[in-house]
C-alpha cells in the first residue's frame, strides 16, 4: 500500500497488509495445488464464504466491499479480467451477501 506520511505505525501496517495479502494468496495457491494468478484467487474467493471470511479476519475487514478494494488496490486492471467477467456474467443469483 502506499505510503501517505512518514509515520511508522502506518508504515508497519501497510508492510502487514500486503504480506498477509500475498500470504493468504499462497495459501490459495497451496490448497487448489495449482500456481494461480490475482483474477483466479479472487473468483475462490467470490466462491467460497468461508475462505472471504478468513480472508477478511487476517486482514481485519469488515466489509467485502473492502476486500474488493484491497484487490482492486493490488491489481488495478481486475475489472478487465475475462475470468471474471464471464464468472459474473454465468452467475445470475447474487454472489455476495
Amino acid at each position: 500500500m502506499k505510503l501517505i506520511s512518514n509515520n511508522p505505525i502506518e508504515a508497519t501496517h501497510a508492510t502487514e497488509i500486503t504480506k498477509t495479502f500475498m500470504g493468504f494468496c499462497s495459501f490459495i495457491s497451496i490448497i487448489n495445488n495449482k500456481k494461480m494468478n490475482l483474477p483466479n484467487v479472487f473468483i475462490i474467493l467470490l466462491k467460497e464464504p468461508k475462505l472471504r471470511n478468513v480472508f477478511k479476519e487476517l486482514l481485519d475487514i469488515e466489509t467485502d466491499f473492502e476486500l474488493i478494494q484491497l484487490f482492486l488496490f493490488y491489481e488495478p486492471s481486475l475489472y478487465k479480467s475475462k475470468y471474471i467477467m464471464k464468472y459474473l456474467n454465468n452467475k445470475r443469483k447474487k454472489i455476495i451477501y
